[in-house]
């Protein structure tokens, strides 16, 4: 099911903590990396892989919004709507957002390019409020750095973005804001 440079990744990461459950999320990032989500067979998989049972582990993956449950764009956007974000103007950019992209929370433009995520909290309080964009940290945002950011993200892409254009490997996002 997995390459074999991810298959020796677990290996690796079995055989490092002396509780093997302790590799069960590095496991499952592994698993998303390649697979570009963690599938119910994936999920499956790591826990005859583990020893656990496949509730204990949709049970992580169900927990953390860095883990996909299913297929996403190929830019993930999550918004942190916590207090301190929210209180700096985050519900405005998720706003934006939702309206730019033409679709909700959790959901998935139809060319593939943007997930949009409501996270709970990005742990970035002080520089409020902050998104991700693939990983990357974006803080002291604001709908116009949101809308900046947006554009180099459909120009990336070769498209406008929202219902046209996408596919294709994920870009790493722009530079910090």
């Amino acid at each position: 099911m997995f390459s074999p440079a991810t298959e020796a990744r677990f290996g690796e990461l079995a055989g490092r903590y002396p509780d093997k459950r302790s590799a069960l999320i590095p496991m499952l990032i592994l698993a998303q990396r390649e697979l570009g989500w963690v599938r119910p067979d994936a999920i499956e998989y790591v826990a005859r892989y583990l020893g656990l049972s496949p509730s204990d582990v949709e049970s992580v993956v169900s927990f953390y919004t860095l883990l996909h449950r299913r297929p996403v764009g190929r830019n993930v956007i999550l918004v942190c709507t916590n207090l301190s974000c929210m209180l700096c103007g985050s519900d405005a950019i998720g706003g934006k957002l939702r309206e730019e992209l033409g679709i909700g929370w959790g959901e998935t433009t139809s060319d593939g390019l943007f997930t949009l995520v409501e996270a709970e909290c990005l742990g970035s309080c002080t520089t409020a409020p902050a998104i991700q964009v693939n990983g990357a940290f974006f803080e002291n945002q604001t709908v116009a750095k949101v809308e900046t950011l947006l554009g180099e993200l459909r120009s990336e892409a070769g498209g406008s973005g929202g219902a046209k254009r996408g596919g294709g490997p994920p870009a790493p996002p722009p530079g910090r804001s």
